[in-house]
């Protein structure tokens, strides 16, 4: 499952949950909050375990003079939105970094360091995409870096590519 945070009118300059504007946020939360209840009712239904994915486009495609106000809205908004305990029986939860994406090729909110340290202090699992990295770089180094810190790992496969883009 993967609440869809993208592709919305109340997507606002590129931003979800770390967006200044609280009304805006709060309509994300929300819409965090209800995936939250529409994989828990999926999982119960097919008798089986899944995981709800969380993956946000917040950024800039200039690199900003604050990078931390939009990280630490982006933590609140992300512990507002699993506050409440969700039974990992049928569901567990992944945060996905990325590098970058059309339109924010400078800055990402949920950058991988930041998902990885947000999914070590709230003990869930960080998703590794394949096509966030590098083609160079090694990103089976970041399963043995993570593991034996973390909860464990989601992997999403996807060719890793160095994406070019015109926003404009």
């Amino acid at each position: 499952m993967n609440g869809t945070f993208f592709s919305h009118p109340m997507l606002k300059n590129e931003f979800t949950l770390a967006i200044i504007d609280k009304d805006t946020r709060d309509f994300w939360i929300e819409h965090g909050k209800r995936s939250r209840k529409i994989a828990e009712y999926f999982d119960k239904e097919l008798g089986q375990q899944s995981v709800n994915n969380f993956w946000i486009p917040d950024g800039y495609k200039d690199n900003p003079i604050d990078k931390l106000s939009p990280r630490m809205r982006l933590i609140q908004s992300l512990d507002e939105i699993i506050k409440e305990p969700i039974d990992e029986k049928y569901t567990i939860e992944a945060f996905e970094g990325k590098l970058f994406g059309t339109g924010v090729e400078s800055y990402t909110v949920g950058s991988h360091e930041f998902y990885d340290n947000y999914a070590l202090t709230r003990n869930k699992l960080w998703t590794i995409d394949a096509g966030h990295f590098h083609p160079t770089e090694d990103i089976y180094d970041k399963f043995s870096a993570f593991l034996p810190f973390g909860k464990g790992l989601m992997l999403h496969v996807s060719r890793p590519v160095r994406w070019d883009s015109y926003y404009g």
